[in-house]
């Protein structure tokens, strides 16, 4: 209870300070409402006002504005999601929503499912990935099994690259600060009747505190170099055929410490992810969209002296076919086929694989129904054939009505979902081919107002998770096996106030309830570890005036426990950001950031630091 009164003593906080107008002022302010449009909730374009999922959309504007300089950074603002990593910036990374494992969280870049087989549960850390060319990231909570197949069960992250638009225009940028912090970014977009391009290359060179906790005697400075590479292309082939490219290229190097102590281990990371899109209009009534993807990783660790110490690469491979069918203006009926493959091989102490892979079909189809005005009900399904254990069958029904008049929107849904074991579970000297997949079953429900001529909105949603069949570890045996069942349940809030065109303000709340359900374990009953019960955030953001813009947002992270009996925890810690941009002219702006504002003790993952407070600033230059 007292880190619950800790995180919202920090809410109203920022509340004093965001409200220094009444809420009735008659100065002309941004409204706040659900026109946006969302794609990954139902694998189309669509109202988000209309969905009945539980959608977070964070635009490359908030982004900017909060000086969020990767993906990870903007994840630990959104509702219903808790994060931890080894050491940042670089450090590898779990992101756990509604309290579901790493593994429940599908990732994507332009719609395409990025993932690297040869880690334990299949997951890519996006801890590498920058937030240079992104136009904005949907985040999809709950069930998606149904439209996405395998690792959907908490939901579904998707990085969407940006469209360029208009004239061409180049940007410089340079940024220094604490740490001996370095970040260099170049760019380029535009677009003309024909085609929407965008590209970055952006380099970070730092050296910050040792990821061994310093309070452990650990002094040396650990450096972390990163390459991000991004660039899309979309193109009209006619007026009903389009085209698009996307590819994103992440290379690193960081000193890789232990828990607890300097090591003289080094981890280089490749990621390249590559896609293509065909969409076509046949009929007014059909349309057609067809997607090819492939993600390499490449993780190398070796001794600083240079001596071997393993390697793993992996590759995913996907192909989509995807029809949508417009009956009318009341019927949209998707149907589909999914191909995925996994391969790979390691070279490590531990034992090799060699040349392994593993493929999944997957046929799916979904029919969402507007009878009249304000209501949608959506029902799916989908079956996939997995190589090894066979065939697997989701299913999803949701509905949601929204009342015009009053601004409110109810919602809920419910849906199974599945997650297969990773090639790595399967085929490593600590696999087991016979492994079968994990399965969940959830519900959640919701609602959405606005208020005061749609300056207000607030929303809550409850949700419920069970998961069986998860996948463990066993100390006993070193083999992965099937033992595990978890529930996660909870709610989550979020508060939006746009009184003025200046100012805005957002505040969020999650509590959640992952416990293991498992009655033939002794830690049955238990805290799942590194699940917070409470996590919050808010943000203020002021333009006091036309080329100044200010933002400072916090984030609350309660207490969890890091061991499976939870007799160890680790404390609650808030910290405070601030961020700053001034546009000097239409073609210099000047900005600058102070990090973990109150320079906050703290560590995400036990015996692994972070740094205190840091110092940046630089320039960008447009032309």
């Amino acid at each position: 209870m007292k880190k619950l009164l800790s995180c919202a003593a920090v809410l109203l906080v920022f509340m004093f300070f965001a409200l220094p107008v009444p809420i009735f002022a008659q100065e002309e302010g941004d409204v706040v409402t659900m026109e946006e449009t969302v794609v990954t909730a139902s694998r189309l374009e669509e109202p988000l006002k209309y969905s009945p999922d539980s959608v977070t959309i964070v635009t490359e504007e908030e982004i900017q504005k909060k000086g969020k300089q990767t993906v990870i950074d903007v994840l630990r603002d959104v509702p219903g999601i808790s994060v931890v990593q080894y050491g940042s910036p670089g450090g590898s990374s779990s992101i756990y929503t509604r309290g579901t494992n790493n593994a429940h969280t599908l990732i994507m870049i332009d719609g395409v499912r990025v993932g690297d087989p040869m880690a334990g549960d299949g997951k890519m850390s996006i801890a590498d990935l920058s937030t240079d060319n992104i136009e904005r990231i949907e985040i999809v909570r709950g069930a998606q099994s149904v439209l996405y197949g395998s690792d959907a069960i908490g939901g579904v992250i998707n990085i969407i690259t940006k469209k360029g638009k208009g004239k061409p225009k180049f940007y410089v940028s340079s940024e220094g600060g604490s740490f001996e912090t370095f970040r260099e970014k170049i760019g380029v977009s535009g677009s003309n009747d024909k085609i929407n391009y965008a590209a970055s290359v952006s380099r970070l060179d730092v050296k910050r505190v040792s990821r061994a906790d310093e309070d452990l005697g650990n002094t040396e400075k650990d450096y972390y170099h990163d390459t991000n590479i991004s660039a899309r292309v979309d193109g009209r082939i006619s007026e009903t055929v389009g085209m698009g490219f996307s590819v994103r290229h992440s290379e690193s190097s960081m000193d890789y410490d232990d828990s607890g102590a300097d090591a003289d281990k080094v981890q280089d990371t490749d990621i390249t992810s590559i896609s293509t899109n065909f969409d076509q209009d046949i009929f007014d009534w059909w349309q057609q969209t067809i997607k090819l993807g492939i993600t390499e990783t490449k993780r190398e660790y070796t001794k600083n002296n240079g001596v071997f110490n393993g390697t793993y690469n992996g590759t995913i491979k996907l192909a989509s076919w995807q029809h949508n069918f417009f009956v009318g203006e009341i019927d949209t009926i998707t149907a589909g086929f999914d191909y995925q493959e996994e391969s790979g091989d390691v070279q490590d102490p531990w034992g090799d694989i060699t040349n392994k892979s593993v493929n999944t079909k997957g046929f799916f189809v979904q029919n969402k129904l507007t009878p009249f005005n304000g209501l949608s009900f959506t029902l799916g399904a989908r079956h996939d054939d997995h190589q090894t254990f066979g065939g697997e069958d989701t299913y999803k029904g949701a509905l949601a009505y929204l009342y015009d008049k009053t601004g409110t929107k109810v919602r809920g849904s419910y849906g199974t979902g599945f997650r297969a074991p990773s090639l790595y579970q399967l085929y490593s000297s600590y696999g087991d081919v016979n492994l079968k997949p994990e399965e969940s079953k959830g519900y959640d429900v919701g609602i959405d107002q606005e208020l005061f001529d749609k300056k207000v909105l607030l929303s809550a949603t409850y949700f419920h998770n069970e998961i069986d069949d998860l996948i463990g570890f066993n100390m006993s045996t070193y083999k992965y096996y099937n033992v595990g069942k978890v529930k996660t349940e909870g709610w989550e809030t979020g508060f939006t106030f746009k009184p003025l065109g200046w100012l805005s303000f957002n505040a969020h709340y999650t509590y959640t309830e992952a416990k293991n359900e498992d009655e033939t374990d002794a830690n049955n009953g238990k805290d799942l570890i590194y699940r917070p019960k409470h996590t919050g955030g808010a943000s203020l953001n002021i333009k006091p005036l036309e080329k100044l813009n200010v933002n400072l947002n916090a984030q609350c992270v309660g207490k969890r426990y890091r061991n499976a009996d939870n007799s160890e925890s680790m404390s609650a810690y808030t910290l405070f950001n601030f961020a700053a941009s001034y546009d000097v002219m239409d073609w210099l702006k000047i900005f600058g950031r102070v990090e973990n504002l109150t320079d906050k003790k703290y560590q995400s993952i036990y015996q692994y630091g972070e740094p205190g407070i840091g110092f940046y600033g630089g320039i960008k230059v447009t032309f």
